[in-house]
């Protein structure tokens, strides 16, 4: 990917929305539909926080993974992904546990990837997932939003010892000010199949949860063989939650075949396909 001081030839802006002073809006480039992020304010904080952004998202290359095509320090182009967000389409309703499950491991294979490139994205959630075609499957999950993440590539963490994230989807490590823990993204990939199971996250008062006021979870949807699941990945604890994104997929896909659904995903050297 490459950083530039402007972006020729970019068309013009066609505003989707507009949040935190970063204008969202879709445009053609080089003859393709274009997603384009533009900081539209002048603090530092937020300049820099959009710089991480793009830093490292434009060094990521998988396909399960939204890059830019091109940077600059106020502007992110990236490629234009139709179909809308896992949020959009659990507004709808709740996924089946296959589909629902095979969502999960697109996740996890995208996710898998960034462990094994020193980052953390830090904000996993539905919000965060484009569909390709708006279908949940495996090769549809895109992953997107790098601006809370936390790379070791990078000299600095910008968020260091704040609490960032989004708190359903926060681990409660994350909510203390710890940074970079890749089990805290497990924890995330926990809620978020939960999430698609059951229509909703585990905790109504999530703040209370993560602050350790309470340890009221809903009732765990789907099938049985899930249940042990997402019980690891949403313990307070990170220590005692799957070990990695790898050891988690495993476990996915021993339940998808005890529960008789076929196996997905690629042979590669990031996530090898479920045993």
């Amino acid at each position: 990917m490459q950083e530039l001081r402007d972006i020729p030839a970019l068309g013009a802006l066609e505003p989707l929305s507009e949040h935190a002073g970063v204008l969202c809006a879709a445009a053609v480039w080089r003859d393709q539909t274009v997603f384009v992020k533009t900081l539209t304010i002048d603090y530092p904080d937020a300049a820099q926080r959009f710089q991480h952004e793009g830093r490292v998202a434009a060094s990521l290359n998988h396909p399960l993974i939204v890059s830019p095509l091109v940077f600059t320090d106020r502007q992110l182009v990236f490629p234009f992904v139709p179909g809308g967000t896992l949020r959009d389409r659990l507004e709808r309703g709740a996924l089946p546990p296959e589909q629902a499950t095979e969502v999960v491991l697109g996740i996890l294979h995208a996710v898998a990837y960034l462990h094994e490139r020193g980052v953390t994205h830090q904000d996993v959630k539905p919000e965060n997932i484009l569909l390709q075609g708006g279908e949940p499957g495996f090769w549809n999950v895109r992953l997107i939003d790098f601006g809370m993440s936390h790379s070791r590539a990078l000299p600095l963490d910008i968020h260091s010892g704040t609490r960032m994230g989004t708190p359903h989807f926060m681990a409660p490590e994350q909510f203390r000010g710890v940074r970079g823990d890749p089990r805290s993204d497990l924890y995330s990939v926990g809620v978020l199949l939960f999430d698609c199971l059951a229509g909703h996250p585990p905790f109504e008062d999530a703040l209370g949860w993560l602050a350790g006021l309470h340890d009221r979870l809903a009732p765990l949807p789907g099938p049985a063989e899930l249940h042990p699941i997402l019980h690891r990945t949403l313990l307070r604890n990170p220590t005692e939650r799957p070990d990695s994104a790898v050891a988690l997929r495993d476990e996915l896909c021993e339940a998808r075949r005890v529960l008789g659904y076929p196996p997905v995903g690629p042979s590669g050297p990031h996530l090898p396909p479920c045993p």
